[in-house]
Order: C-alpha cells, then sequence, then structure tokens
C-alpha cells in the first residue's frame, strides 16, 4: 500500500484507493489529483489496475508501472499534467494522446 506521493513542487499528488482482492494481495489504484483545487486529473479506478511502481520524472511528470490483477497484463504509463497529454506501452503496443485517450485504452487491454 502506498501513501500519498507528491510532485517535487508539491502542486500534483498521487493518492491511492487501496483493497484487498484476496488474503494479502492488495490493489493499489491511483488517482492524479490537482493539490490546489483537489480535482482528479486521472485516475485507473475501474477494472483491477494496480500501481506496481510510482515516480515524479520531474515537477509535471509522473511514471506509473501498472498491473492489472492478477498480473498477467501490464503496461507503463507516463503522464503530463502541464500539457494533459501521456503516453502508455503495453509488450505489444502503445497509445499517445490525452488523458482520457490514454484511460481509454489501459482499460480496454486484455
Amino acid at each position: 500500500m502506498y501513501d500519498t506521493v507528491f510532485s517535487p513542487n508539491r502542486q500534483y499528488k498521487l493518492r491511492f484507493d487501496s483493497y484487498e482482492m484476496r488474503m494479502s494481495h492488495w490493489i493499489d489504484q491511483p488517482s492524479l489529483i490537482r493539490v490546489q483545487d483537489d480535482v482528479c486529473l486521472f485516475a485507473l479506478n475501474q477494472d483491477d489496475w494496480s500501481a506496481w511502481e510510482v515516480r515524479w520524472l520531474d515537477d509535471s511528470t509522473v511514471l506509473l508501472v501498472m498491473r492489472k490483477y492478477p498480473g498477467l497484463i501490464d503496461c507503463t504509463i507516463e503522464l503530463n499534467v502541464g500539457t494533459n497529454e501521456g503516453q502508455a506501452v503495453s509488450r505489444r503496443t502503445s497509445v499517445a494522446g490525452s488523458f482520457s485517450a490514454v484511460k481509454a485504452w489501459v482499460l480496454g487491454l486484455t
């Protein structure tokens, strides 16, 4: 389970909704939040996507390594809050575009 992870300038944060799937199998679903007004900019709160690794690359770019429970599907997501654009890469394909396009692509992975 993750604690809240702030961007280096503390203008954005990743908040995690965590729940137990099975005995000691936890899902940590991230939401990217603008701190100033507590607005959610990006979230994967559908299906069972869980953050495996999170890292701020700079003040406005975050990297998320995600796995879909039980771990057979994974992808890496990079989001830039300054441009409201991101990219995601899985083992077979990738996408680049708006946050909503990235989210739709990730949720469609099977």
